[in-house]
């Protein structure tokens, strides 16, 4: 037996261990111990697609009863399902499902600037300034030890010549964070769809591996006898293990190959089509990770070319921003989140898991596209949300939410309390949400 000096130097050769263990490494590994649940709860999983610079309601989910500059609104809405849910024709697959759908028309409370609302909208509640991701997971524990609970998709899928970025948040790594809760709780960034976990591999052989993790355990499991209120050092020791787990566990999760020989889910996901199939391809991805256990996972929209010329994201001023983007930002979403809905329905996973579209603030005020954090649009499906429903109403321009107004820290509110968390119990250090919270029990069914 090595002392604890000559194993730590020895296993500098494991990289695929080490490196990978540095997702859980920092803490108490608080991402696998669940709390227990405040009240029953369905939602497990959530699917976040976030509009990158601020979607209009108006040309989206939320069609106004009069307009402005006409030139701003070319766009027409559709009566659609039994329900009769008013949605943007720029939507057509969406429409077709809009029976699953939970329009949400009068949030309010986003900062109007871009960097801070995306920020806002994801960290509102807390306190701490921690991401809705973060908080979900350090809830409801890993739903599978052998991957992270909260990831965000980025990137282009082999073949895409369309897209014209990876797709990213505003506001960077303090929207994914995990704020005062602990660094293993934040978002893990797959950056390469075809590589999604760097340095997953190693020059030892697993049996190697195990041979060398088995004499950690035992040198750390001596070290701890003789300390028992150091805990750090267990947690440490369990990263590495989960690591190893991962090994075998992540390229599974991110292997799509079988799944894409089907011509039913490359339709059904969009993957072939050059608009959707970046999005078509994370959002398969983010299916197969609900079905393993991950909790959180985020899929931000991509820029896309203006018909009109130029280029860009939901951050749409002028006549021919609107024209130019908005129909190729909703086409690069419309069939894959549609396919994803029908998908996790089939599959029975749509109770228990939450589909959520929507960005950092809305679109109104003098010329109708100026930006906007007292109106803005979301929706959900799947997660117990009332389906084919809309909550809430702006004026008659969609400027300002006047009917059942729900602020972003409501939404966090009733997003958590789906998933059988009550805000008001839900802190770290002494520390959690905003005491104004309020859930918002009117979406849920």
């Amino acid at each position: 037996m090595q002392n604890r000096r000559q194993f730590l130097s020895r296993i500098a050769a494991a990289p695929g261990i080490v490196a990978t263990g540095s997702l859980w490494a920092d803490d108490n590994i608080v991402a696998a111990k669940p709390l227990p649940l405040h009240h029953p709860g369905k939602v497990k999983s959530i699917i976040f697609y976030y509009c990158k610079g601020g979607p209009s309601q108006a040309h989206t989910f939320d069609k106004p009863r009069s307009v402005g500059d006409t030139a701003l609104h070319p766009f027409g809405f559709k009566k659609c399902g039994q329900s009769g849910l008013e949605i943007g024709d720029v939507f057509p697959s969406l429409q077709s499902v809009a029976d699953e759908l939970c329009l949400i028309r009068s949030g309010y409370g986003a900062l109007a600037t871009h960097n801070e609302g995306g920020i806002h909208i994801f960290t509102s509640a807390s306190k701490l300034g921690a991401s809705l991701g973060a908080w979900m997971l350090h809830g409801l524990g890993s739903g599978n030890p052998s991957l992270p609970g909260h990831v965000m998709l980025t990137g282009r899928a082999e073949g895409d010549r369309w897209a014209v970025s990876d797709g990213e948040v505003h506001g960077g790594a303090r929207s994914i964070g995990a704020g005062g809760l602990p660094p293993s709780l934040q978002a893990q960034v797959v950056h390469d769809l075809e590589r999604p976990i760097a340095n997953l591999n190693s020059s030892m052989s697993a049996a190697e591996q195990t041979r060398w993790l088995a004499e950690l355990d035992a040198l750390n499991a001596g070290f701890s006898k003789r300390h028992p209120r150091v805990a750090e050092l267990n947690s440490r020791t369990e990263s590495f293990f989960a690591a190893q787990r991962m090994q075998t566990a992540a390229p599974e999760a991110f292997d799509i190959s079988q799944e894409t020989a089907s011509p039913a889910i490359r339709k059904l996901y969009g993957l072939d089509p050059q608009p959707t199939r970046s999005t078509g391809t994370k959002l398969l991805l983010a299916r197969r990770l609900v079905e393993r256990g991950v909790r959180f996972i985020l899929v931000p929209s991509m820029s896309v070319p203006n018909q009109e010329g130029s280029s860009g994201d939901w951050d749409t001023h002028t006549p021919t921003q609107v024209r130019g983007l908005i129909p190729n930002l909703a086409q690069a979403c419309d069939q894959p989140l549609a396919g994803l809905i029908t998908d996790l329905k089939e599959r029975g996973l749509l109770d228990q898991t939450l589909v959520v579209w929507g960005g950092e603030m809305g679109r109104g005020g003098p010329g109708h596209m100026n930006h906007n954090g007292s109106a803005f649009t979301w929706w959900m499906a799947g997660g117990g949300v009332r389906p084919g429903f809309a909550y809430g109403a702006t004026d008659d321009q969609g400027f300002t939410a006047v009917e059942s107004p729900i602020h972003v820290r409501d939404l966090h509110a009733t997003i958590l309390w789906m998933c059988g968390l009550d805000f008001r119990q839900l802190t770290h250090n002494g520390i959690g949400f905003d005491s104004t919270c309020k859930v918002a029990k009117g979406i849920i069914a």
